[in-house]
């Protein structure tokens, strides 16, 4: 079999490249556009960080993201942390790689809960004791337009307590755009994978837009521990959509 292929199937994604993120050379970093398969710039297998350095070519197939379609959100990841400042004044990062280089128009960050004009992600601070909800969390875009990770950052919330965890709020795990936020790939087109399904029976995740990229048995990008986990509280309380790895600090 080929080491890339123009399909949407996960076997035509370069499969030389390691699964491992932190690894130079991490599929990751591999992304279609209209000269084919590339590796994005700033990477460590290009040897320097200078991420305004083109990308290097690594399959020439014109025309490749034309052929794919919309782009596709393929994986969620971010780093564990284990003590989130409460009380509405610590911050935290998830990342979503795509398969393709998007553009991002959203209203600018901010250390709040208000998404008018954003592209945001809805989660939750809950209780360590009876895993019920303590506030919102809206995940809002950050950074990373014109590449295909796209960062968001959520503020937690005023209500949050020592010890608590962070959830999604639904059974979807899906972003969402409001008022004059889009997202859209280099060929200009919608990607409509950033309102749908990201954990459901309708999953418009992975390489071939219905796998899904939230779950207790999904993989972190390029890792290999699960983006949820079911905990229980120090009462009687538990849920299976809590992010694994991240804890609202002690203090």
């Amino acid at each position: 079999m080929a080491l890339w292929g123009k399909s949407t199937s996960a076997e035509s994604r370069p499969k030389w490249l390691s699964d491992d993120e932190n690894s130079p050379g991490s599929k990751s970093d591999a992304l279609a556009t209209t000269r084919g398969w590339e590796m994005r710039a700033g990477t460590a297998s290009q040897g320097n960080g200078n991420t305004s350095a083109d990308n290097e070519v690594l399959a020439c197939l014109g025309a490749l993201s034309t052929t794919l379609g919309a782009a596709n959100v393929l994986s969620v990841g971010w780093e564990a942390q284990s003590g989130i400042t409460h009380a509405g004044a610590g911050t935290f990062d998830i990342e979503y790689t795509f398969d393709e280089a998007v553009t991002v128009t959203s209203a600018a960050w901010s250390a709040d809960q208000v998404t008018s004009n954003k592209v945001f992600t809805s989660m939750q601070a809950i209780g360590p004791t009876d895993m019920a909800t303590d506030g919102n969390i809206k995940m809002q875009y950050y950074s990373g337009s014109g590449t295909n990770k796209l960062t968001f950052r959520g503020t937690v919330p005023a209500g949050a307590v020592a010890n608590g965890r962070v959830a999604l709020a639904d059974g979807t795990g899906a972003m969402a755009t409001d008022g004059t936020s889009a997202v859209v790939d280099g060929n200009g087109t919608t990607v409509t994978a950033v309102d749908g399904d990201h954990m459901g029976g309708s999953a418009v995740g992975g390489p071939d837009a219905s796998t899904a990229i939230w779950g207790t048995a999904v993989t972190k990008t390029g890792s290999t521990t699960n983006t949820l986990e079911t905990v229980a509280g120090s009462g009687t309380g538990s849920s299976s959509l809590i992010l694994t790895g991240i804890l609202i600090a002690t203090s």
